[in-house]
C-alpha cells in the first residue's frame, strides 16, 4: 500500500498518519529542548509530551472533515462557525495541556491553575471562536466569489 500526502485529501486515515507524525516529529523536537532547558528526564516529559499531542489529535479530524465540507460547497457562514467551534476546541485542549504540563512539572502553583484555567478558557474561548469564525467567513467568501463570480 502506498502512502501518499497528495491522497490525504481522500482519506482521513491518510491525512491523520501524516499530520499526526509531521506533528508529533516537531513536538519531540521542542521536547528535547525543554528537557535541556529544564533538566528533566524523558520520564518527567512524557506525560506532558501526549499531552499536547492530543489537541492536534482532536483538530486534524475536523480540519479534514472541514475541508470536505468546503468541498461539498457548504455555506461560508457554516464553514466559518465551524472553523470557529474548532478553534475554540483547540484552544482548549491546549489550555489544559499547558496547566496539566505546568503542575506535572512543578512550573505552576498547584494553587493557581484552577483559577488560571478557567481564567484562560472564559477568555480564549469566546475570542478564539469569533476571531477564527470573522477570518475564515472572509475567507471562503472571497474564494466563492471567485469561483463563482460576482451572480
Amino acid at each position: 500500500m502506498k502512502l501518499s500526502i497528495s491522497r490525504s485529501r481522500e482519506s482521513i486515515w491518510v491525512w491523520l498518519f501524516w499530520s499526526l507524525g509531521i506533528y508529533l516529529a516537531l513536538e519531540l523536537a521542542a521536547s528535547r529542548i525543554a528537557a535541556q532547558v529544564l533538566n528533566k528526564t524523558a520520564d518527567e516529559l512524557a506525560g506532558p509530551y501526549l499531552a499536547f499531542a492530543v489537541p492536534w489529535a482532536i483538530l486534524a479530524p475536523l480540519i479534514w472533515w472541514l475541508r470536505k465540507w468546503e468541498e461539498q460547497d457548504a455555506s461560508p457562514k457554516r464553514l466559518a462557525r465551524g472553523w470557529g467551534l474548532s478553534m475554540a476546541l483547540f484552544g482548549v485542549a491546549v489550555a489544559v495541556a499547558v496547566f496539566y504540563s505546568g503542575m506535572v512539572l512543578r512550573l505552576m502553583d498547584p494553587t493557581d491553575v484552577v483559577g488560571g484555567f478557567i481564567a484562560t478558557v472564559l477568555l480564549s474561548v469566546p475570542i478564539l471562536y469569533f476571531v477564527g469564525s470573522h477570518l475564515m467567513l472572509t475567507r471562503l467568501s472571497a474564494r466563492a466569489v471567485s469561483k463563482h463570480g460576482n451572480a
